[in-house]
Formats: structure tokens, C-alpha cells, sequence
């Protein structure tokens, strides 16, 4: 019996398009994943959706003149739409503006009020006199106290990582006006998180060896430090309410309400399938593994605040897994939604295809350390790598079956060493790629493919089988077997062309139903469907039309 994994990606904010960062950072590994798991014959559900309260979604309501709603529900739509032209194969993409997640962000304000793990207190608040209005995280900006790079927010520094306080900043300034703040005192809730210090280092060690040496060095840095509480409630008027007494302008901060969503997507999923109470086997039940995917920046609420806000509500799984990456850059710079210095994914899929993308992602994924996309990169890789090499490959073995055997699959005879030999790369490369994306080190699982596609390119040149026809047989029959593994290896990373490649093998099923191990086992006689190139060349000049586009 398969397992039962939840999977989940950071939800992107509802401020703008997504860009490729967000889809290299957790949406791609999470689908990569999860495809992978299905077709090991686990039970996986895929959940996430679009961050849409907190100040980033209020700033862009100002900057472009609408309201919060507004802005919410073009995004969402623009969002969703390219993940799922992307191939991102979510169960559901939802919002945090449901009147369900609503419900589920408020009873975890009362159950963990309840528990006495949330106070009210006094605390000292920036306030614009110019704007008249308090100011909240990213309504302030300044020089970090702990790294000293200048436009920190008053929620966080990009450039460390470190989750701040707007009583934090150095020189501090109002983000709308450049107004010095004033400091003003308010009465706020606050998510005793200090309560949760130890048990969350006994549990923090016991994911030493399971964890991502960045995930957890961050973590156990961060929580040796000691923990403080945090305050939960903002100044605003677009959010969750607080549920409590009459508490006007005043919201459940984002970072406590957003990650409730994986809660309320779960609930929402099985709510739509009439399965009401379905939800509580993947949060209740010790057996279901949750897998977080997301960036570095989100490393401290998915590891320190979320467990800790389980731990308080009681009864529900913690993580299993927390895969966080790196960034990814842009031609050498971050990627800026709101400096508008990206490659948006809807426009990106406007001109290109979607899986040589993926493919340039997940062999260039930012696991271990920040990676760069550059324009020239990606045309280099999909023309030498998916071109050149896999395309080239299955597109020689299958064009020399139809014209030398009348595109049927021959079957084989007196196999030779070398003709053995390819049987056991097989094998070596399915175990070795199913051992990598156990361990989500997904850039090695396609470097592996890779390597048994230039293996068959290889064996292929070797054999040399437009000498004879009548001896081609049995080449060509194993070039088709290592063709059949690559689809079937590739279908997780590329899963539009791993499709259309299983059905030029003659196969009418999906390439997704199949059981991954099955890479294995030898390719049908059977006739081939509708052979012709899998990925094709990109121009010179499609590149440039699109450095045009980052020029600043």
C-alpha cells in the first residue's frame, strides 16, 4: 500500500503576474514531486493558492489607484492560469479571500487563544503623520539592523533573510511619502511563541539528516538565538478580522493567516468532492507526510511558526519535510515584482513551450546554492541539451524503426554484450533517478536522465544500424526500450512532451498512469503513431526580443 503525502507550495502574493522565480523556487519542485509520487503509486493531494490580504496586495491597490479586491482577483486569475499552463498539476489552486479559509485562519485566532498561547499587549507601532495613518511591516522601510543593507522592510530583509520588526529598522521611512515615522503606542494580539522553544528543538534534531543542510542550519541558528513572541494583529482594514469583540481596523496579520491555507485548501478540496470531513486523515493522521515546498525566505514560518501554531492548536501533523531553495536571479540581478524586473510566466508562455522552461529549471534549480537564468543559457540549453541530444535521440531510433521495419517496434535477437549492457544502464538509471527525487535533489534526477539519453545517443552511433537492416532489429528494439525509460523518467520534469512521445511509441494510455518503476520493463512491438520532432530549435532573434524586454 502507497503512501499518503499532502504536498504544498508557498502561496505567492496576489500583487502581481507570477514570474519565474516563483515557479523555480517551489511551485516546479512541488509538481516535479508530486507527478513523481503518483506514478510510485502514492496517494498525493497538491494544494496551494494566492496570498491575497497583507500590505504587499494593499501598496499595489494604492500605487495602481483600485481596491484590494480588485487587484486580488485579476492576479488570482492570471496566477492560476499560467501555473496550470506551466503543467503545475495542483488538485487545487484556491485564495485566502474564501469565506472557508476565512473560517479556518479565525479558528486557529480562537483555539490557540483558548490555549492561552495569545495575549493582548501594548507595543509601539510607526506612524505617518503625513499619511495620518499607522503603518504596518511593508509600509515601512529602512537599513537592517542585522545585516545593514539599506530598504529592509518592516517585516523582513531580502538580503539576510531575517524576519524583522518595523521598531527595528535603522532610519527608518513611510514607503508611500519618505515620511520619518512616529512612534505611537496600540493594543495588539501576540502568538506566544516562546512557549514553544523546546519542544521545537528536540524536533528540529530529529530532522538533522532529513532536511536540507540550508533549512536546517537556518532553523537551529534562528531558534538557538531564542524565540520572542510575535504580534499577530495589524492596523489594516483588508484582511481576515480579528474574532474577537469589536476590534475595527484591525486584521490577523498575513503571516499567521496565509499559512492556514493549507488547512482550509485540504478542507476546501474534500468539501467540493462532498467528502466534508475527508480533510482530517491528512492532518490528523500520523501516517500522512506533508512536504512544504518554498523559498529561502519562507524557511522561518514553515519550520519555526507554523509547527509552532500546530503544536498550539493540537492534534495536527507538523511538516515532514520543509524543501526550501534558493533564489533564483535574473541575468544577474533579483527578480523585483514590484520594480517590475522579471520574465512573467503568462508572457513567457505567450512564446515558448512549456517544458523546455522546466526543464531549464529543474536542471538549473536553485537547490543548494542561488541560480541564474539568463536568456542565452536557456536557448543554449534547449538547443544542445533537448534538441541536440534527448530530441535527437528518440526521434533518429523512431524515424529508422518506420523506415526500415514499417514503424513497427522489432522484436529483438542475439543480443550481444553491448545489447545487454543497455538493459542494465536502464535499470542503473530509473533506480538512480527515483533515488534522487525520493531525496527531492531534482537536479541530479535530470542530470541522470541526461545521462542515459546521451548513453542511447551512444550505444545508437555504436551499432551502427543503417548498415544492415536486416541486423538493425535488435538495435533498434533496445534504442526503443531506453526511449520507452526516458518517457517514462522524463513525465514528472516534462510532462507535455513525455505524452506526446509516449503516444509516437503506440501507446493510447497516459504516460502519467504509468508506474514509474515500469521505465524498466522492455517496449511493446507495436506500431509507432504520428512520429515527428519532440522540442525544436529557438532562434537567435526570439532571444533578443526578449532581452529587449529587461532592459531597464
Amino acid at each position: 500500500m502507497g503512501k499518503r503525502i499532502l504536498v504544498t507550495t508557498a502561496w505567492p502574493y496576489a500583487n502581481g503576474p507570477l514570474h519565474l522565480g516563483h515557479l523555480a523556487g517551489s511551485c516546479l519542485p512541488a509538481d516535479i514531486f508530486a507527478r513523481y509520487n503518483r506514478m510510485m503509486g502514492n496517494e498525493i493531494l497538491m494544494v496551494s493558492g494566492t496570498d491575497e490580504h497583507g500590505t504587499p496586495v494593499s501598496i499595489r491597490a494604492e500605487v495602481e489607484g483600485r481596491s484590494p479586491k480588485e487587484i486580488v482577483d485579476n492576479y488570482h486569475e492570471r496566477i492560476k492560469r499560467s501555473l496550470y499552463d506551466v503543467g503545475c498539476s495542483y488538485d487545487l489552486f484556491t485564495r485566502t479571500t474564501t469565506k472557508n479559509h476565512r473560517e479556518t485562519a479565525q479558528d486557529f485566532f480562537l483555539k490557540l487563544l483558548k490555549h492561552d498561547f495569545i495575549y493582548e499587549k501594548t507595543m509601539k507601532m510607526s506612524y505617518c503623520p503625513k499619511c495620518n495613518k499607522s503603518l504596518p511591516d511593508r509600509y515601512v522601510e529602512g537599513k537592517c539592523p542585522k545585516c545593514g543593507s539599506d530598504g529592509a522592510r518592516g517585516d523582513q530583509c531580502d538580503a539576510c533573510g531575517r524576519t524583522l520588526d518595523t521598531m527595528e529598522l535603522i532610519n527608518p521611512y513611510c514607503k508611500s511619502c519618505g515620511t520619518t515615522p512616529e512612534i505611537r503606542e496600540t493594543n495588539h494580539y501576540f502568538f506566544r511563541l516562546t512557549a514553544f522553544q523546546d519542544r521545537l528543538l528536540n524536533w528540529i534534531d530529529t530532522k538533522k539528516d532529513l532536511w536540507r543542510p540550508n533549512v536546517y542550519k537556518f532553523t537551529i541558528n534562528w531558534l538557538k538565538e531564542g524565540l520572542e513572541d510575535r504580534p499577530i494583529t495589524r492596523d489594516l482594514k483588508w484582511g481576515v478580522p480579528v474574532p474577537t469583540k469589536c476590534e475595527e481596523d484591525k486584521v490577523i496579520y498575513v503571516w499567521f493567516e496565509a499559512v492556514t491555507g493549507y488547512i482550509s485548501a485540504t478542507k476546501q478540496y474534500f468539501a467540493e468532492q462532498g467528502k466534508s470531513d475527508a480533510w482530517r486523515v491528512w492532518w490528523e493522521d500520523p501516517d500522512t507526510e506533508t512536504y512544504y515546498f518554498i523559498g529561502k525566505d519562507n524557511i522561518p514560518f514553515h519550520t519555526i511558526i507554523w509547527p509552532a501554531m500546530l503544536l498550539g492548536y493540537g492534534g495536527l501533523n507538523i511538516p515532514t519535510n520543509v524543501i526550501g531553495n534558493e533564489f533564483l536571479n535574473l541575468e544577474g540581478d533579483k527578480f523585483s515584482t514590484s520594480k517590475n524586473y522579471a520574465v512573467w510566466l503568462d508572457e513567457y508562455l505567450e512564446h515558448f513551450d512549456p517544458d523546455p522552461l522546466r526543464y531549464y529549471l529543474s536542471i538549473n534549480m536553485p537547490e543548494s546554492k542561488d541560480a541564474n537564468f539568463t536568456w542565452d543559457e536557456f536557448q543554449r540549453r534547449n538547443n544542445e541539451e533537448l534538441v541536440s541530444t534527448f530530441g535527437n535521440f528518440a526521434h533518429r531510433v523512431l524515424s529508422f524503426i518506420e523506415r526500415f521495419h514499417d514503424g513497427i517496434i522489432p522484436e529483438p535477437y542475439n543480443l550481444d554484450e553491448k545489447d545487454l549492457s543497455v538493459l542494465k544502464e536502464i535499470e542503473l538509471a530509473v533506480d538512480a533517478t527515483d533515488n534522487f527525487l525520493q531525496n527531492c535533489e531534482f537536479k541530479k534526477a535530470m542530470v541522470r536522465v541526461m545521462k542515459l539519453a546521451s548513453f542511447g545517443n551512444q550505444y545508437f552511433n555504436e551499432k551502427e544500424p543503417w548498415k544492415d537492416k536486416a541486423m538493425s532489429k535488435t538495435t533498434l528494439y533496445l534504442s526503443a526500450c531506453i526511449v520507452k525509460a526516458l518517457t517514462i523518467l522524463i513525465a514528472p520534469f516534462l510532462p507535455f512532451s513525455a505524452q506526446r512521445l509516449w503516444s509516437m511509441l503506440g501507446y493510447e494510455s497516459s504516460v502519467h498512469e504509468q508506474r514509474f518503476h515500469s521505465a524498466k520493463k522492455p517496449v511493446k512491438s507495436q506500431p509507432l503513431r504520428d512520429v515527428k520532432p519532440l522540442f525544436w530549435i529557438i532562434e537567435g532573434d526570439e532571444i533578443a526580443e526578449q532581452k529587449t524586454k529587461l532592459d531597464r
